[in-house]
């Protein structure tokens, strides 16, 4: 039950239960480091993502407490986010080979890989600072599970109820919205808003869960796995923002051209298949999202 809020519990005891211990785990893994420094970042980076998500959920009760919390959190990843950033794009050339890959382009692909991962490496060697920022991190968690004593959400059953409902369908309704945006555009911009849209409403129902395990259960898993689409299709549109920012980092004109037709066919194919996977998640009224998730919670709460 650590990223389920449990029904008939005081709503603030819960929130501030559940963020201890994303900020606890957090702490303890950039501290212990089991698996190294960058896999220790990426699974904190990891429990940032649940904190918002969370906030995000009662914003509305507690909309200063929200912006500030969001602000430090969204903050203190992107410090960390720089290794990561540019293995993602190694990861993303690993997919394409593996997709897209043909006798015409192979050895484009893996020379582009292989200047990626150059790029990786110097990049790493650069970042010569990581420990004092691992350091700052683990102190801003520190800060944020103090600032967690500020937290006021409504103490009455149906408020609080209201608030879980009316927080789940704002920003599913936003999912919906983004969907119709990023098929109508096609723009990188409104696929990825889309993504973040699906990402807060698999937290979201997760949180939600033991409403309803087995539909909200379910929910996640399928938002998870759009999540994972969205994901990749999101490092794409990274790889054409260095290639217009630093094309150098790629490789020749003739690399990039044959890199961009390549990439071009997995985002149609990631497009459809996100389309196929939402279609189901995103078909309610948001209105009607609220109002079940209310009498759910309701029964479910006693």
């Amino acid at each position: 039950m650590s990223y389920r809020i449990r029904p008939g519990k005081d709503l603030t005891t819960e929130v501030v239960r559940i963020a201890e211990i994303q900020y606890d785990r957090a702490i303890e893994t950039l501290g212990d480091q089991p698996k190294g420094r960058y896999q220790a970042i990426h699974d904190a980076r990891k429990r940032f993502k649940k904190l918002r998500g969370l906030f995000r959920l009662v914003r509305d009760a507690a909309p200063d407490f929200y912006e500030a919390e969001n602000a430090r959190i969204r903050d203190m990843a992107r410090t960390l986010s720089t290794v990561r950033d540019a293995t993602a794009l190694v990861e993303t050339l690993d997919h394409l080979i593996e997709s897209q890959a043909t006798a015409e382009n192979h050895d484009r692909l893996f020379s582009i890989r292989a200047w990626l991962a150059d790029r990786l490496d110097r990049i790493t060697r650069e970042e010569t600072d990581l420990e004092d920022k691992i350091e700052a991190a683990v102190s801003t968690c520190g800060k944020g599970i103090e600032a967690l004593a500020a937290l006021r959400l409504p103490k009455r059953r149906t408020k609080a109820i209201a608030l879980l409902a009316r927080g789940t369908a704002k920003n599913y309704g936003r999912a919906v919205i983004a969907l119709q945006t990023a098929v109508t555009s096609n723009e990188a911009a409104d696929w990825h808003d889309l993504r973040k849209r699906i990402k807060y409403h698999r937290m979201h129902v997760q949180l939600m869960s033991p409403a309803w395990p087995g539909e909200l259960g379910l929910r996640a898993d399928v938002a998870d796995i759009a999540g994972e689409a969205l994901g990749d299709d999101h490092d794409l549109a990274c790889l054409e923002t260095l290639i217009a920012t630093d094309p150098g980092a790629i490789g020749s004109d003739e690399d990039i051209a044959v890199l961009r037709t390549v990439m071009a066919a997995r985002s149609v194919e990631l497009h459809e298949q996100i389309r196929g996977i939402v279609k189901n998640l995103l078909r309610d009224d948001k209105r009607v999202v609220r109002k079940r998730l209310a009498a759910l919670w309701v029964d479910a709460a006693g």
